[in-house]
């Protein structure tokens, strides 16, 4: 099949092996449409330490040989054209989207599409998932605009383990794909206010239209000092302040435990790949609740992919740009510049 293939810091287009033979629970798809993840910037940046922090963690779902080549990719949608023995709920020709995670046949371990050597990403023309894992793209919704139900469910199934209520005030720093979701999320739950950060103008531009009710660039102002205008003033609603850190940003987290009002949450939505210290002991002394993704949620995915259907988010204006398989590498690097793209979608079609 034909797939981009990245090694040594780049990409190749070329004929690949198929994945695997389709076994029992198991749907093989024809790909539509796939998004680029932060991940996979994360991985294309330096594969062996995305690797090492996988294995080190104990995270089965993204181990692999980082000496050979991968196809990466697992914000997928497209047509199902197989189905494994005993799968009951798809047929070839269904309209599908979903997460990208597969049983490895030989070991009998999950492994997230794309982070495989063998399991190969939706940058390609087929992909071998899970149906359990598979949900059917409603009547109306294009692939492309379904795609995004993957990187948008992120945050609200963030937002539902952060325990957000309607006196909440919501912080949500960084407003890349992750943080307009957690913004979706915030406003569903109905968040007494929904505050952005972010220094891209352009992404500014898109966390208003998500729907926050204050924007801020954190190089002119200090959102966390505006809160505490807005608490001095009697305008929050009583509850807490959920610092939601979207960013990836190493030193993110130490500044939030120390500048964050006593008493605060961080829900930690998107992480560096590197090292970073923080004084445990100010986070105490502060009564500052720190979360990485703990805690249970509801039907994150699904209620993601209802509102896209219904038309309640604005998915193209998220869509920053489309390529085909030639136009990966380039793609790659645009990604790099918050101002330049926030999603962009890949169609191994063309």
């Amino acid at each position: 099949m034909r797939a981009a293939e990245y090694f040594e810091g780049q990409f190749t287009v070329a004929d690949v092996t198929e994945p695997p033979v389709t076994g029992p629970g198991q749907l093989r798809i024809r790909v539509a449409v796939c998004g680029i993840c932060g991940s996979d910037l994360s991985m294309s940046k330096d594969p062996c330490r995305f690797v090492e922090v996988a294995a080190g963690a104990g995270y089965p779902f993204a181990v692999f040989d980082a000496g050979r080549p991968v196809v990466l990719g697992h914000e997928w949608a497209g047509t199902v054209v197989e189905t494994g023995p005993g799968v009951e709920d798809f047929a070839e020709g269904d309209r599908v989207t979903g997460l990208g995670i597969t049983t490895e046949q030989d070991t009998g371990l999950p492994t997230i599409i794309g982070y495989s050597n063998r399991y190969h990403g939706a940058f390609g023309e087929f992909i071998l998932v899970d149906a359990f894992w598979v949900r059917h793209v409603p009547d109306g919704l294009s692939l492309e605009h379904a795609a995004l139900a993957e990187p948008l469910h992120v945050g609200e199934m963030h937002m539902q383990q952060s325990g957000l209520t309607p006196a909440d005030t919501a912080l949500v720093i960084g407003c890349g794909s992750i943080g307009l979701g957690t913004i979706l999320a915030a406003k569903a739950a109905g968040a007494h206010t929904v505050i952005a950060s972010e220094p891209s103008p352009k992404r500014r531009e898109l966390a208003a239209k998500m729907g926050a009710d204050i924007v801020v660039d954190p190089n002119d102002q200090d959102p966390i000092a505006l809160y505490n205008e807005l608490l001095g003033s009697g305008r929050t609603g009583g509850g807490l302040l959920i610092a939601y850190e979207c960013s990836g940003r190493v030193g993110a987290l130490n500044s939030l435990t120390h500048s964050l009002p006593w008493g605060s949450r961080i829900q930690v939505v998107a992480s560096p790949f590197a090292e970073e210290t923080i004084i445990p002991v100010v986070a105490q002394m502060r009564q500052i609740a720190i979360n990485f993704g703990h805690g249970p949620y509801d039907q994150a995915y699904e209620k993601v992919l209802a509102r896209l259907a219904a038309g309640d988010i604005d998915a193209e204006s998220i869509i920053t740009g489309r390529v085909g398989l030639d136009g990966l590498g380039d793609a790659f690097e645009s990604l790099r510049d918050p101002e330049a793209h926030v999603k962009i979608l890949v169609l191994p079609g063309q």
